[in-house]
Formats: structure tokens, sequence, C-alpha cells
């Protein structure tokens, strides 16, 4: 599919912060004299994976491009998540350097201030400059906090790919078989394929990131996905539109900052260990095709750190059978993880690290101040 432009973009997406983006702002501000030129992308293996299906030896047929990017990178075999072991906590916790507690399902913005807030508040840095995209249909108030001296007016644009979707499946169907798009049955088959890959199902936790649309850029929005879907890059799974959506922000738009949460794995509630495992790999592969992004983008290359980690793990097969399929009894493959860090120097320890160093980590790369981050950075990739 050829390149959004910046504005049929916004429009598409339905940004939560749309309503607050003055023209002016349409391409990312460039850092003021004297300040970091760095980029953070934060990369969450979502819906949560184990040491053994990853980089244990026998976990690492499942991840052929994290093995081969390890020796390019920084790898920390030890980071845990001591916080609650669900989604929307894990990633918020990453996010704010402070274990959090609020809502399991996003109903609730994290109790702190995120490191979107920090950076934009800082630095003065426009909306177009920090950005959410998630699999994961939970996230949409994952770009900013409670807290009442930052909030949404700082916060990241956040993306809900498989929203998009949704959005635009609705439009599909009410239409009568004379009307609307072409090959309408096509266009369908591609889109329940993908919103129904994960265990939750279409109806689950639906937050609405376009209820504020007018009829024309919910009529564009419709277009451009459909567009999409039938284009030569089709995606397959919400992680492969998650991963597209990502690439033409960063090439759009140019941002210093990004959440990329994917979320296929979740599939193993479902059950299936093949499933899982096969999210795993694609995860893997997509991972490897955003670094690939940063080493062939110019805006990107040689001025980008990217960090890797799972938000959480799963169970263990030792008191339970199929451990994999959930997350919440607090063994340690629910809580001990991995991090592996790109676009800094090479090496590895077994010092362990926590979630909640990632924003502090990643505060210190964007060269801003912090406060309350119970985290500390990571000094080997300072």
């Amino acid at each position: 599919m050829p390149g959004l432009s910046k504005r049929r973009f916004v429009q598409i997406a339905g940004l939560s912060i749309a309503n607050r983006i003055l023209p002016g702002w349409l391409r990312a501000q460039e850092p003021a004299p004297g300040r970091s030129s760095n980029k953070v992308i934060i990369v969450t293996f979502g819906g949560g994976v184990r040491y053994s299906e990853t980089f244990a030896p026998e976990g690492l047929r499942n991840i052929p491009r994290l093995v081969g990017l390890r020796p390019e990178g920084y790898f920390f075999k030890s980071c845990i998540n001591s916080g609650v072991l669900s989604h929307f906590n894990s990633t918020a916790s990453i996010l704010t350097g402070n274990w959090q507690r609020v809502d399991d399902f996003g109903f609730e913005p994290p109790a702190g201030p995120t490191l979107f807030e920090f950076y934009r508040k800082q630095t003065g840095a426009g909306p177009l400059d920090a950005w959410a995209v998630a699999t994961n249909k939970s996230f949409s108030s994952m770009g900013w906090s409670a807290d009442q001296a930052f909030g949404r007016p700082y916060g990241a644009n956040v993306v809900l790919p498989k929203q998009l979707l949704l959005e635009a499946v609705q439009e599909v169907v009410k239409k009568g078989a004379n009307e609307g798009v072409a090959n309408r049955e096509n266009v369908l088959r591609h889109l329940e394929g993908i919103l129904n890959e994960g265990y939750e199902g279409v109806g689950w936790t639906i937050f609405k990131a376009g209820r504020n649309l007018d009829r024309h850029v919910r009529e564009t929005l419709v277009r451009g996905l459909v567009e999409y879907i039938n284009g030569p890059e089709a995606p397959t799974s919400g992680d492969e539109l998650t991963f597209f959506i990502a690439r033409e922000v960063m090439r759009e738009f140019a941002p210093r900052l990004i959440l990329v949460n994917f979320w296929d794995m979740d599939v193993a509630h479902w059950g299936s260990y093949s499933l899982y495992l096969n999210a795993i790999t694609r995860t893997d592969r997509l991972t490897g095709m955003l670094w690939d992004e940063v080493q062939t983008n110019p805006s990107y290359k040689d001025k980008t750190t990217m960090l890797v980690l799972p938000e959480l793990g799963r169970d263990g097969d030792a008191n339970t059978a199929n451990g994999f399929l959930n997350h919440r009894s607090g063994d340690p493959s629910c809580r001990n993880m991995w991090l592996l860090a790109m676009g800094v120097p090479h090496g590895e320890t077994d010092r362990p690290i926590h979630h909640i160093d990632v924003a502090a980590t990643a505060a210190e790369l964007l060269g801003i101040k912090t406060r309350g981050f119970a985290g500390t950075p990571m000094r080997e990739l300072l």
C-alpha cells in the first residue's frame, strides 16, 4: 500500500487527542538546542511469554530474529515483573516507572504520570511526537495518567488498530450487497480473520477510538482500511496490522518516543500450544522488521534505542497441566523475564533489573528529568 499522507493518517487513525493537533504540529518537533536527539522505541511481547519458549535453550528455535540480534545489542538475562500480573497494569508499570494497581481491563488510566507526559511537558513536544500503537484493545487510556498535573494534554496518541478494523467491518456489514466497497465478501473474510484470532473475541472490552469522528472521516477510515486489507501487505493477524501502523507512524511523523504493543501471544488462553508458539515466532519476526525499519529510516538510524521485553510471563507447568494458558500464579515463569536493548553498546549481564527500570532508562536517553519513579536507569545502556 502506498505511504499514507500525514493528514490522511491523522483522519483514518481517529487519534485520541486529534482535536488538540494544530496545523503547525504536522511534523515532529526537533529537540531544542542542548537537548538529547535520541529516540526510544519500547516493544512489548504483550500477552505474556515464558523464558522456556524464548531464550531458554529449548525455546531459541521460536525466536530466530531475536537470537540473531542478541549479539548486536545488550541482553539482560533477568528482568523481573514484581507487580500485578495483568496486561494493563504490567505495561502501565513499564511506562510509569512504578508498579500500577488500577483496573485490569483499562477502564482507568495509570495512577502516576507516564513517560509520554514527562517527555512532552518538559520538552514542549507536540502530540505527534509520542505514540502508543497497541494490538491490545483495552489500551485506549495507556497514553496518559490520572495525575492532574499531567494527564491527557501531555499524553501520547493512542492507536488501536483492531478497533479501527472493527469499525470498518461494521460499516461493511451494514451495507447491502450492491452498496459500499468493492469485493465486499473478500474484505469481510480478511477482517474477520484478524479480529477473531485473539482469544477474547470481537466484543471484549471494546473502546470507541473513533466515536468523535465525523461522517467524512469515518468513510475515509473504511476506504483506507479496505485498501490496505486488499493490498500486497494484507495482514493475517492483529500484530501484523500493528506493525504496519507503527511503521507508518515512523515514516510519516518520525516521533522520538513510541510504544509498540504486540499481543497475538495471548491466544494461549485458547489452550492451543501450537497457536501460542506461532504467535511468538510472528512477534519475533515483526520485532526484527521494526529494527530493520530503524536501520533503513534516516530519521532513526544511529540515533535510536529499542527496548524489547515481555510485559509478563505465563504460568509454569510444575503444578498445573498446560501452564502456558494463564499468567496469574506469580511463580517464576510469570515474573522472571528478559530484556534486549538495541542501538546500545553490546554485552549481557546477569544483574537483575525490573520492568519499572524501563521508564527511568528511557527518560535518561531522552534527556528528561522525572520525579517519583521507583525504577532506576540501566547503567549499562547509558
